[in-house]
């Protein structure tokens, strides 16, 4: 979104800048309202394909949760997390017209869901090897959480210290 400040940082003088504000403001104001609805709408729709889509990559992970541990386990958590966590992301980023609350709600509401998934799946895999007498240890429902949505939210800390440095 553009602002004062970075229109001055990209070489907009004063005036231009201010003008090109007040065109921006304007024309949201003018916005019909069916437009702001279906706007809203897309930023529901993307929290729920989020929430389906942890959903399924939890599912995804219970054979790789049966079949490896320690390092390789969670160099695959990682890169199935931070692959999703830039998806989810990019999508976040190229929705115009999201106020900073649409960003903050989703990126508290999706990872704490995210730990939800991880950590009841890990469970089921850890019952599954119980009431199958599996030959194989139980992973930490709690660490394997915490390195998903570590890895899940990596891509937007990232991406916010690079615009920080800029």
């Amino acid at each position: 979104m553009m602002d004062y400040t970075s229109l001055l940082e990209k070489g907009f003088s004063k005036k231009e800048a201010q003008r090109t504000v007040d065109i921006i403001n304007k024309a949201k104001e003018k916005k019909p309202l069916t437009i702001k609805f279906i706007d809203s709408i897309i930023y529901w729709i993307l929290l729920i394909v989020a929430m389906i889509g942890n959903m399924v990559i939890s599912i995804i992970l219970i054979p790789f949760l049966l079949a490896f541990r320690k390092i390789p386990l969670y160099f695959i958590i990682i890169i199935l997390a931070a692959l999703f966590g830039f998806l989810f992301d990019q999508l976040i980023r190229d929705i115009e017209n999201l106020e900073k609350k649409h960003h903050i709600i989703a990126w508290a509401f999706i990872p704490s869901l995210a730990v939800i998934n991880t950590y009841y799946m890990t469970s089921f895999t850890n019952h599954l090897t119980e009431v199958f007498n599996l030959p194989i240890s139980s992973n930490s429902p709690l660490l394997v959480s915490i390195v998903y949505v570590a890895a899940f939210i990596s891509p937007y800390v990232l991406r916010n210290i690079v615009e920080l440095n800029r």
